[in-house]
């Protein structure tokens, strides 16, 4: 039996949402699904840090977690409360790869990996071409943890990234916005936050047609606790 899931979630940051009063929020994790539907999985320029103290600037990336459905509620409260789930193929074919993992805290001695990553991003830095060829090496490490108490090895996590070749983003309506498009039949799963969101949802005209027609897993965070 395979330890790797072939379900790959994308949790949509709704760390605003649940800054909104809690009659708003099934509202809001509903226009953000249709949203998503509509438009396609939202993404947007930020910096970020990678292989320690090295950060990469403009960068666009989308993240999923390899989890089973029984973990999701840990990585909910960690990255939002409405999961969406798409084939490991389809994340795959997109250009999709699982990140390198590396720890918080060097280790003593030499690792081949890190100081070639390290190397590669620093000794070319006056040669425009491969320090971009670098800057996307460094778009898929991560570190294991946070030096406290997340463990993020454990989310098995795939990124996705964007660079001026790639044909699987396309431009949204602000400058630093990007959208992965994807059909109702792309789905394989939705993860809600309750059962008054996945209600609602299912009222929704746009989500409905959707999902009425290729009918993927609908549960609720409570219930994927059992998977």
């Amino acid at each position: 039996m395979s330890i790797h899931s072939k379900i790959l979630i994308h949790w949509t940051g709704g760390k605003d949402i649940e800054k909104a009063s809690p009659p708003e929020k099934p509202k809001l994790y509903v226009e953000r699904l249709e949203d998503y539907i509509q438009h396609g999985l939202y993404a947007k320029r930020s910096s970020e840090s990678s292989l320690r103290k090295m950060k990469v600037k403009n960068l666009v990336r989308l993240c999923f977690t390899e989890i089973r459905l029984s973990q999701s509620k840990t990585h909910a409260k960690r990255y939002g409360k409405l999961g969406i789930g798409f084939s490991r193929d389809f994340i795959l074919k997109k250009g999709g790869r699982p990140v390198i993992y590396v720890p918080y805290q060097p280790i003593k001695g030499y690792c081949i990996l890190e100081e070639s990553i390290k190397n590669l991003y620093k000794k070319n830095k006056n040669n425009s071409e491969l320090e971009r060829y670098a800057k996307y090496i460094l778009a898929h490490v991560k570190i294991m943890d946070n030096g406290n108490t997340e463990d993020y090895f454990e989310e098995m996590e795939w990124r996705l990234v964007w660079n001026e070749r790639s044909t699987t983003f396309t431009k949204g309506k602000n400058a630093d916005e990007y959208r992965l498009k994807f059909t109702g039949k792309d789905i394989k799963i939705v993860i809600f936050p309750d059962e008054t969101t996945k209600r609602l949802a299912l009222e929704n005209d746009i989500i409905k047609e959707q999902i009425s027609r290729y009918t993927p897993i609908l549960v609720n965070l409570k219930d994927s606790m059992n998977f």
